[in-house]
């Protein structure tokens, strides 16, 4: 019983960071939303590996890096074209 709460709850923390964004943030807003969406998919390949598919517990790290590098690297193509969209807005000062 306690492992479907563990296992929704994971589910949820997963889909909510699945739906954010690091589009026109501050550097540390980017940062923790990176930080949390990895954590989520460390938690959810833990707890999926650990109760349903043991005879792979050997591969969570590497399985969890592989879809945390998905996140990172989403993070940095979203601080990436922040950058480029705010370098091509006019400044305020030029007015």
């Amino acid at each position: 019983m306690f492992f479907y709460i563990e296992m929704t709850a994971a589910v949820v923390f997963f889909i909510a960071m699945l739906t954010r964004s690091c589009f026109l943030k501050s550097t540390w807003q980017q940062l923790m939303t990176v930080a949390l969406q990895v954590i989520s998919v460390w938690c959810l390949v833990h707890l999926f590996l650990t109760h349903v598919y043991p005879e792979f517990l050997f591969a969570k790290n590497v399985i969890s890096v592989c879809f945390s590098m998905v996140f990172i690297l989403a993070g940095l193509k979203d601080r990436y074209e922040s950058d480029v969209y705010l370098s091509h807005q006019p400044s305020a000062a030029a007015k």
